[in-house]
């Protein structure tokens, strides 16, 4: 036989396939890739519902019908090969496939991509839920952009911040709720889950990541609409102590090695007058003898004050002619009226940075907003002019005219996270020109009326927000004067008197 020539002809066949595969080839990596993905979870005063999210190349989508039915009765359909009508709560909708354009009775809306027909059923990209679903629904709705769940109804969600922090043989895990919640915990492959009961939660970051050597990372998950933590440990073998403290606001979890002593782990924490002990859990995994030692919380009856040294770790902000640093300086401030504050026994601080580390504007913003306060004041340095020492306070406006219009409509069902300021404004002007008042009086030295500007820690702030700014730092200037403990002493109590008055006068 010719080996040869069935081999030849064998490889002439491919050859003229071969064009045709590389085609088809090229066409499907270019193509938008559908499949499932996450799911959705919608949030109502009493229950929960899921659906399925479709990705569609890099666009997710919901099924729009099922979406409907959610919130009411769909009266009737009209499905084409490329469109859709659906009369529904006295509104006829109208969808075109690949049009992103949607009308509703004559009225017409625009989506960030058009709807689709996908596996036999029509599916709409998911800002259909803040684009569409407000005109078709009569209940409040919130939503953050990029999140996979809408609270609707009027539910106001919870939230969170996250601390971790070292034990002499082990870890401490700080998680402070703006609500109460309640705590269910179970072990699973290695992981501990923590359930969180109450109200649903919307965090601001859902993933932490940790270089430790207890804890790799703590991940916020709701997919099946039971909110919950889990929290898994760099190495198996270690124990887990949760406990939630007293207003269940804040859950201490301390992870140890075996055998530590947790009378000698657990930070302490400001005790409030005659605080409840709650009981002692046994550990989740091991050693049953050991106990976790009762967990004092912050008086979370009295109104906080958030203080927020602006800058911390690389951002280390101006720098003075003798090498002082503004993040160390904020920081000197911070303290010092952390300690005026405390000393009246009426205020709770809340403290955005306790170290020299990197802390986010998103970050700072959570602090301030599961603390609920009456004020934030973000302390910074910089170049005020030749005289020194000044100070300056500041409140916020955006650098755009036509950004206030949305964040200050106080009926708008959305508002961005950098817009939230805009609802705070009038307060926080009112608290900017007190500050500057008592400032003068105390210090002698901020006769400047205060300006108005885009300070961007205070733009997500959901409270009376000010900056206060000390000068001249620069590499021309003496700084000592910035740090003279007498200055410093009389901001303080600026800041005490502000908030004496904020309040109607009570010292």
């Amino acid at each position: 036989m010719n080996f040869l020539g069935i081999h030849n002809n064998r490889k002439v066949r491919r050859s003229r396939w071969l064009p045709l595969v590389v085609t088809i080839g090229i066409v499907l990596l270019g193509a938008p890739r559908i499949g499932r993905s996450e799911n959705f979870v919608f949030y109502f005063p009493k229950s929960h519902s899921i659906l399925h999210i479709r990705n569609y190349g890099n666009v997710e989508y919901l099924p729009v019908l099922r979406l409907l039915n959610l919130f009411g009765q769909i009266g009737r359909l009209k499905s084409r090969q490329k469109s859709l009508e659906v009369w529904f709560n006295n509104t006829h909708i109208r969808l075109r496939q690949g049009n992103r354009n949607v009308r509703l009775n004559n009225s017409r809306l625009k989506l960030s991509q058009p709807p689709r027909f996908i596996a036999g059923e029509w599916m709409v990209p998911v800002d259909f839920v803040t684009t569409i679903l407000p005109t078709l629904i009569n209940q409040t709705v919130e939503y953050q952009r990029g999140a996979n769940r809408i609270f609707v109804g009027g539910i106001k969600p919870n939230s969170f911040t996250l601390h971790l922090s070292p034990l002499q043989e082990g870890a401490q895990l700080t998680i402070q709720f703006s609500d109460p919640v309640s705590l269910r915990t179970a072990a699973q492959n290695g992981k501990w889950i923590l359930y969180l009961g109450g109200s649903p939660i919307e965090p601001i970051e859902s993933n932490f990541q940790f270089r430790n050597p207890y804890v790799s990372q703590v991940k916020f998950d709701d997919q099946d609409g039971h909110p919950k933590l889990v929290v898994t440990p760099t190495a198996s073998g270690f124990d887990f102590y949760p406990k939630l403290g007293e207003g269940k606001k804040i859950l201490v979890a301390n992870i140890v090695k075996p055998g530590a002593t947790m009378a000698s782990q657990t930070p302490e924490i400001p005790q409030p007058p005659a605080p409840a002990q709650p009981a002692q859990p046994a550990p989740m995994v091991a050693n049953p003898n050991q106990m976790l030692t009762p967990m004092a919380v912050p008086n979370l009856s009295l109104p906080a004050v958030v203080l927020d040294a602006g800058h911390g770790g690389t951002n280390i902000g101006a720098q003075g002619k003798d090498g002082l640093l503004e993040k160390n300086l904020t920081l000197q401030l911070v303290a010092q009226v952390q300690k005026a504050l405390e000393a009246t026994g009426k205020y709770r601080v809340v403290l955005t940075r306790t170290g020299d580390v990197n802390v986010g504007f998103d970050q700072r913003a959570a602090e301030a907003n599961i603390a609920h306060p009456i004020a934030f004041i973000s302390f910074h340095a910089g170049d005020l002019g030749p005289s020194t020492p000044r100070v300056e306070v500041y409140s916020y406006r955006p650098s755009s005219p036509l950004a206030m219009a949305p964040g200050s409509d106080p009926n708008s069902l959305f508002v961005n996270w950098d817009k939230v300021q805009l609802r705070y404004i009038d307060q926080s002007n009112h608290l900017a020109h007190i500050l500057q008042q008592d400032l003068q009086k105390t210090t002698k030295v901020a006769s400047t009326p205060p300006m108005e500007v885009p300070v961007k820690v205070l733009q997500s702030i959901a409270a009376p927000a000010v900056a206060i700014e000390v000068g001249s730092l620069t590499p021309n200037s003496n700084s000592a004067a910035l740090t003279n403990p007498s200055f410093q002493q009389e901001i303080a109590a600026a800041v005490v008197e502000a908030m004496a008055s904020l309040q109607g006068g009570q010292q």
